[in-house]
Formats: structure tokens, sequence, C-alpha cells
């Protein structure tokens, strides 16, 4: 699912980047996840060509609904599309005009999976969105998540993140990454 829907968005020449827990899998852990997240640069203009991509693929493939898809580009929101095949969930979220989000879209960074060439966000924009989630939703994974990726990536960036973390006010979670016992969550 992933090759094909990088390949699909390549191909229709959509900017994106895979982030969410395929950025954690990537970089720190293998782990279980029903989704795919998707940061993808469009416009109400690109409608069609998105839209496209869903239907020029197996037509039964994907289940998705075209006023969905119109309504989160309007608003910058996210849309779903069902991976019939999988039953799995690909999320679709908008560039937001926010500075963090712009700022991690331009990072983002090509990595050979799977024999393909996919965009994703960077370890360090991971761990920064992480710690935004779990702000939001005081979602233990998410948490983790980012320690895994803290604590067993040696090339991080540590000035970029801490910057970020303090201007988006989720410093102290920053803080709890180290105390996190990896062993415990295997």
């Amino acid at each position: 699912m992933l090759k094909r829907v990088t390949k699909l968005l390549g191909q229709k020449k959509i900017p994106y980047m895979v982030t969410g827990a395929y950025g954690v899998i990537y970089y720190a852990r293998p782990r279980t996840s029903h989704d795919l997240d998707f940061v993808i640069e469009v416009s109400q203009n690109d409608i069609p060509r998105l839209l496209d991509m869903f239907k020029q693929s197996n037509i039964d493939d994907f289940i998705y609904q075209e006023e969905a898809i119109s309504e989160a580009i309007a608003k910058r929101k996210m849309f779903n599309v069902i991976y019939r095949p999988s039953g799995d969930k690909l999320d679709f979220w908008m560039v937001k005009t926010g500075s963090f989000d712009q700022q991690s879209f331009s990072r983002r960074v090509p990595k050979r999976v799977l024999g393909q060439k996919i965009v994703l966000a960077t370890a360090e924009d991971t761990i920064v969105q992480k710690l935004r989630w779990y702000s939001l939703g005081k979602r233990e994974k998410d948490l983790v998540d980012a320690a895994f990726v803290w604590q067993l990536q040696k090339k991080l960036d540590k000035k970029y993140i801490l910057e970020w973390v303090k201007r988006l006010g989720v410093e102290k979670y920053l803080l709890e990454l180290d105390k996190i016992n990896l062993e415990d969550h295997y």
C-alpha cells in the first residue's frame, strides 16, 4: 500500500511526505498501524488530478468521497481514503500555513524504502510532531514513538528540535523522552 500510493502521488506530481507511524517505523522500530499518514501540498486546482490518481488505479481499490476531498482542501483539513484490499486507512493532511508545518514540509527527505523512493518527514520533525500530537491527545503511544526516535537516532539536530518544541510549547514533553525505558514497549 505504501509503495503503491507514493508511486501514484509521484506520478501525479503531488508533493507529499509520509509522516506518523510510518516515520517511527522507518527511523526507530517496527510497530503496527492500520493507517498511513501523508501530508500533501494541493490546492483546489489540484482536485481533478488527485481524484484521477484514485480513479486511474484499480477503481475498486480505493474508497473515497469526492466532496470530503474537496472540502478538506478548501478548509486545509484532512480527508481519509480506505484502501480496500487491506481495509487500511490513508489519512491525507493538507500542509498547514503554520511555520512549523511549512518548515517540516520543506525539510522532507527522499529515502529508499522497499526498493522505491519515498519522501518522509525528517527524524527531527517526526519527534516534534509526535510531541505535538501527545500534547493534544495525551496518547501514550505518541510519547513512546517520539522516545524511540529520540533514543535510537544518533545524528539528530537537537538544536532544531529544542527550538521547535519551545516555540510550540511542548518542551516539557521533550524532557520525558530520555526517561522512557524502550524495552518496556517492544
